[in-house]
C-alpha cells in the first residue's frame, strides 16, 4: 500500500488501461478545479475542469472521462491531447455519473433528474425523475445493464427500490426493501448488485442483491455511511470508502475487513486489469494505492497461519506458543523459549521489522528493551536491542499501527500517568515520540486490541483501578475519538488482554484470566455491543504473563 500527495483537497477517483488514475481535485475559494493524472504511482499530467469536480467515470471502449463538476460535466480526450469538452447544462451538482460503454452513453443524474449524454456527439437528453429518488447507479459491464437505486420517494411509495434503466427511467423493477438505499455497485460475473442500506435508526449496512431472483442473499453492517461503492468483479472483492474513516473490503465469501488509508477517503475505484484499488482521501489531499496482494496483519498470528496466538510466561521463566485453531480454541501448545524471568515487560507489537512476521518486545531489569523477531513458523531470529532506559515506563503496549503509517507503534506510560507513542518505522526502530494522553495513572491495564470497533483504525483498551473496562478508539492519525465504557467488575481479573480475532469471526477480541486461572474469551462484536464471554481454558493461573 502507498500513498501520494496530489497537491489539493482529492475527491474523486478512476482508473483506465493498466497503470493509470484520474483523481478530481478541488480548486481553492471556489476557482475551478482539475483531474490529475497518474501513471502507476506517479502523476503525469493535470487537466483543468470546472469547480469544484467530484464524481469521475471512464467509459472502457474509447477511454473518454467524465469529471462531475458543481453545474455540470467536463468531458477529457486522451487521445486527443487530453482535450477537453465542457457540458455546463445543469442547475444542480450531478449526484451520479455512470458510463455504458457498448451504447456508448453516460448516465448523470441530479436532483430529480436523468441526463443521458451520446458519447459520440456529446448531445443529451433529459428525463424527469421526480424530487429527490435516484440516489445511486451502477452498470454491469458483462451484460451491459444499468442499474439505479431509488431512495424511497418514487411515486409516493414508502418502499425503496432497485431497477434497470433504460434511456429515460427504467425497464424493470428488481427488488424493494423498507429502507433508505444508497450507493449501488454491481459485481458483473456474478451479477451481484451492492446496495448502500440505512435502517430507520440510521445504522449502515450493505444489502447484497440477486437481480435474477429479485431477492435479498445477504446484509453486511458497516460502522458508518459510505461515501463510495465499488467492485473489482475479477477478484470478487467490493471496496466501501467510509465516512467515518477507513475502506471495508468484502471478499468472495461476503465477509468484510477494514483497510485504513488517507484522511476522510471519499471515493474509491479499481483498475481490474492490475487489482490496484485507488482511495481518494479529502482530508489528507492524498490518493492510497492498496495492491491486491496487500494482506492486512493478523495480531499475535506468531506460527504464521493467519490466525490468532497465545504467548504465556510460566514462573520458571518458560516462554510458551498456544496456537489458536481460528474459531476460539486451541491447538497443541509447546514451549519457544526459555529464561524470560529476566524481562519486567513483554508485548506483541505485530510485524515491527517489516518481515512479514509478527515480533515480539520486551523489556530487562536493567530498562534495555529488546526485540525478538519471529521467523513464521513458530521459532525466533537473533534479538536485537531496539532501546535502553524504558525503566521508567509503568506500562508498555503495542498498539498496531496507531498513527496510520502502515506500521506498528508501542504505546507507554510513564512514572507521572503521562502516555505516549513511540512510533514504529517498520525496520525494527523508532521514529519520534509524541505525547498522546496524560492522567492514565489511575489504569491498572492498557492494552492494544487492534481494530476493536471496526472502522480500520487500532483501537486501545484500559482497566481503571474501580474495575470499570474503557475503550479508547484510534482515529486513525495518532489521536483519540471519545472514550467508551464497555463494563466493570473487571478487577475480579488477574490478567487482561487483547489477542485480536482469536474467535476467527474478523472481529477484535479480549481474554481475561480469573483468579481461579481460567480463561475467558470475548469475542467482539465489532461495535458498542459488548459480548458474553465463555470459558476457553483452565489453570492459567501459573502463569505470570500472557500477551
Amino acid at each position: 500500500m502507498v500513498t501520494v500527495d496530489v497537491g489539493g483537497v482529492a475527491q474523486g477517483v478512476a482508473t483506465r488501461g493498466t497503470s493509470t488514475a484520474y483523481i478530481s481535485v478541488a480548486g481553492k475559494n471556489g476557482a475551478n478545479g482539475s483531474v490529475v493524472i497518474m501513471d502507476g504511482t506517479s502523476i503525469s499530467d493535470r487537466v483543468a475542469t470546472g469547480p469544484n469536480p467530484r464524481i469521475v467515470a471512464v467509459n472502457r471502449f474509447s477511454w473518454k472521462v467524465y469529471v462531475a463538476y458543481s453545474n455540470g460535466i467536463t468531458v477529457i480526450d486522451p487521445f486527443s491531447g487530453n482535450s477537453t469538452v465542457d457540458i455546463p447544462y445543469y442547475t444542480s451538482t450531478p449526484l451520479t455519473v455512470v458510463v455504458e460503454p457498448l451504447r456508448n452513453k453516460a448516465f448523470v443524474t441530479t436532483n430529480g433528474a436523468l441526463t443521458v449524454i451520446d458519447g459520440q456527439t456529446n448531445a443529451k437528453d433529459v428525463y424527469v425523475l421526480g424530487t429527490s429518488v435516484a440516489v445511486g447507479h451502477a452498470v454491469n459491464t458483462n451484460t451491459n445493464d444499468v442499474y439505479r437505486s431509488v431512495a424511497g420517494s418514487y411515486l409516493g411509495s414508502p418502499q425503496s427500490e432497485l431497477g434497470l434503466v433504460d434511456n429515460s427511467n427504467y425497464s424493470s423493477l428488481d427488488y424493494q426493501a423498507n429502507e433508505t438505499f444508497g450507493k449501488v455497485a454491481v459485481d458483473s460475473w456474478t451479477g451481484t448488485v451492492f446496495v448502500e442500506s440505512s435502517s430507520a435508526a440510521g445504522d449502515s449496512s450493505i444489502v447484497l442483491v440477486n437481480p435474477a431472483t429479485r431477492s435479498k442473499i445477504g446484509q453486511l453492517s458497516i460502522s458508518s455511511k459510505p461515501t463510495s461503492l465499488v467492485v473489482d468483479s475479477i477478484r470478487q472483492r467490493t471496496y466501501a470508502t467510509l465516512s467515518g474513516g477507513g475502506v471495508v473490503v468484502i471478499d468472495s465469501s461476503n465477509t468484510a475487513s477494514v483497510v485504513r488509508t488517507g484522511v476522510h477517503p471519499v471515493a474509491t475505484a479499481v483498475n481490474e486489469r492490475t487489482g490496484a484499488t485507488y482511495v481518494a482521501n479529502q482530508g489528507s489531499a492524498s490518493v492510497t494505492v492498496i495492491q491486491p496482494a496487500d494482506l492486512q496483519p493478523v495480531k499475535n498470528d506468531f506460527t504464521g497461519g493467519r490466525e490468532a496466538d497465545v504467548l504465556a510466561r510460566d514462573g520458571a521463566g518458560a516462554l510458551w506458543l498456544y496456537p489458536g485453531d481460528g474459531a476460539g480454541g486451541w491447538l497443541s501448545r509447546r514451549q519457544v523459549g526459555q529464561g524470560w524471568n529476566v524481562m519486567t515487560a513483554i508485548l506483541a507489537p505485530g510485524d515491527f521489522n517489516g518481515d512479514g512476521y509478527s515480533d515480539v518486545l520486551a523489556r530487562d531489569s536493567a530498562g534495555a528493551l529488546w526485540l525478538y523477531p519471529r521467523n513464521g513458523a513458530g521459532g525466533w531470529s537473533p534479538r536485537v536491542q531496539v532501546g535502553s532506559g524504558w525503566n521508567v515506563m509503568t506500562a508498555i503496549t503495542g498498539v498496531g499501527d496507531f498513527n496510520g503509517d502502515g506500521k506498528p507503534d508501542v504505546v507507554a506510560r510513564d512514572s507521572g500517568g503521562v502516555l505516549w507513542l513511540y512510533p514504529g518505522n517498520g525496520k525494527g526502530g523508532w521514529l519520534a515520540q509524541s505525547r498522546i494522553g496524560s492522567g492514565w495513572s489511575i489504569m491498572t491495564d492498557i492494552m492494544g486490541v487492534g481494530d476493536f470497533n471496526s472502522d480500520g483504525a487500532s483501537d486501545v483498551m484500559a482497566r481503571d483501578s474501580g474495575g470499570r473496562l474503557w475503550l479508547y478508539p484510534g482515529n486513525g492519525a495518532g489521536g483519540w475519538y471519545p472514550t467508551m465504557q464497555y463494563g466493570q467488575g473487571w478487577n475480579g481479573m488477574t490478567a487482561v488482554f487483547g489477542p485480536g480475532d482469536f474467535s476467527g469471526d474478523r472481529k477484535a477480541d479480549v481474554m481475561a484470566r480469573d483468579s481461579s486461572g481460567a480463561m475467558w474469551l470475548f469475542s467482539g462484536s465489532g461495535s458498542a455491543i459488548w459480548p458474553s464471554g465463555r470459558v476457553i481454558g483452565q489453570g492459567w493461573n501459573g502463569m505470570t504473563a500472557i500477551l
